[in-house]
């Protein structure tokens, strides 16, 4: 293997050799008592390389992104671009990057990487994006780029959505925000990483601080049905628990239960992709039923103590 893939669990991940999702994965893995699905990192030194080698993508990038600075349609910057005109300059962007294909090294990187880890041809793939500016002290890209759910474990297929999470470095969000807090466009990296596909029945988001209170003896769980993508996507109101959590005796109480409404789910679909589902919510009189009971909730709190 080259320096353009990485195992899962490779003592060579950091923030910038597989970005923050990559490497936070990598330190749970190499921990072997947390039930990380197995896979593979296609590296930031593999965007790169993709960047330097396909042409005048480069030039392509720097051309869309002078629209920014240029004065064009009256703007001048992400503060006073409007948000039609980033997407315009995002769309162009990644339109640019769907034009080319990942080098034949990275193809067979990523072939070989499939076949030893996933001899099983039957197994589906999350496809996700992990930038090196994720995560950061003083700011955080979460949701700005794209994860792809799912997918087919064919060669062609998962090179096509790696080239997809390259290019979600430029959504119109990331973009916007980079400007605000004056980050280089093309000095920030993106890693992917390619994993098994859990076919949840259930996902959610923990915090183990409470992040409005700031109170790290309490966690934050917000949980849908099916799979998270409508839970960090915004697209459904989600079952939210706050949790008091008290290390010194190992005490778990959940101190509030705000059940949501749940409209929206998404799935999995046999044969790949993901389907949208929208309930009709309970019946006049009746309350939404939760996702989790409250001892599975505790158990996902235990989970994320075990992190911790």
């Amino acid at each position: 293997m080259s320096e353009y893939t990485l195992s899962l669990d490779s003592p060579s991940s950091n923030l910038s050799t597989t970005g923050g999702k990559g490497h936070n994965l990598a330190v749970l893995s190499r921990d072997g008592n947390f039930p990380v699905p197995p896979g593979f990192v296609v590296t930031v030194a593999a965007y790169h390389a993709f960047i330097r080698e396909s042409g005048a993508l480069l030039q392509d990038i720097n051309t869309a992104l002078s629209k920014l600075r240029s004065g064009d349609n009256d703007t001048a910057g992400a503060n006073t671009s409007s948000t039609a005109q980033l997407e315009e300059i995002s769309d162009t962007i990644r339109a640019a990057f769907r034009k080319r294909s990942v080098s034949k090294k990275l193809r067979a990187d990523i072939a070989n990487r499939l076949s030893s880890i996933f001899p099983d041809k039957e197994v589906y793939l999350a496809v996700r994006s992990s930038g090196t500016c994720e995560d950061m002290p003083d700011a955080s890209f979460a949701g700005q780029h794209d994860t792809y759910l799912n997918v087919n474990p064919t060669v062609d297929n998962v090179c096509k959505h790696v080239v997809d999470c390259f290019s979600s470095i430029f959504t119109s969000r990331a973009i916007a925000y980079r400007e605000r807090n004056g980050l280089s466009h093309v000095d920030a990296g993106m890693a992917v990483v390619v994993q098994a596909m859990v076919q949840s029945h259930s996902s959610g988001v923990l915090f183990t601080a409470n992040p409005l209170t700031g109170r790290r003896n309490e966690s934050v769980l917000e949980v849908v049905p099916g799979l998270g993508e409508a839970l960090v996507s915004g697209l459904t109101e989600p079952d939210r628990y706050v949790v008091s959590v008290s290390r010194s005796n190992d005490s778990i109480d959940i101190k509030d239960k705000r059940i949501g409404a749940k409209m929206k789910v998404i799935r999995s679909v046999e044969g790949g992709g993901v389907t949208e589902e929208v309930s009709d919510g309970p019946a006049d009189g009746e309350e939404s039923t939760t996702v989790l009971t409250d001892e599975e909730v505790k158990d996902v709190i235990r989970l994320g103590e075990e992190v911790v």
